[in-house]
């Protein structure tokens, strides 16, 4: 891969290091919100219901994304294409499992306070931001490994 592919991975892996901590919706943070919430869905009723307190970090959403971040170094520092692929699509199918499953739940609520529940909360952007330049990284190296075939002649 080129350096600017490797520094994006290394710049989003970052992001979504960070992004892990941080609050993602309502001021819930990651580390707040069960992993299996993500297959059997949110309790309806109050957004403060996602959160569980006293939760283990392993049961937590923050492990795929940290998982993510982690491949997303690797390939990074180490130069390869399917563990980036690999850290790409874990961040964008997590991403995209939590926010359709509490958009299923409370999609309406987090519509009508978007005021309170999306404000100042940084942890989106990073984990969004953080995944999209992984997304575009991997495809530039997919392309540039494309139009110059390795010969071994």
């Amino acid at each position: 891969m080129r350096s600017f592919v490797d520094l994006g991975l290394f710049l989003a892996a970052v992001a979504l290091g960070i992004g892990s901590v941080l609050p993602v919706v309502g001021g819930i943070r990651p580390t707040e919100i069960p992993l299996v919430a993500l297959r059997d869905g949110f309790p309806a009723g109050d957004l403060a219901g996602v959160a569980v307190p006293g939760l283990p970090l392993y049961e937590s959403l923050a492990v795929p994304l940290v998982v993510a971040a982690v491949l997303l170094l690797a390939a990074a520092l180490f130069d390869s294409v399917a563990v980036g692929w690999a850290g790409t699509l874990i961040g964008v199918a997590t991403a995209a499992v939590f926010w359709t499953r509490l958009f299923q739940t409370h999609g309406e609520y987090v519509e009508l306070n978007r005021s309170t529940t999306l404000t100042n909360q940084n942890g989106t952007v990073l984990l969004l931001s953080g995944t999209l330049v992984a997304l575009l990284c991997c495809l530039i190296a997919l392309r540039r490994s494309s139009t110059n075939p390795v010969s071994l002649d």
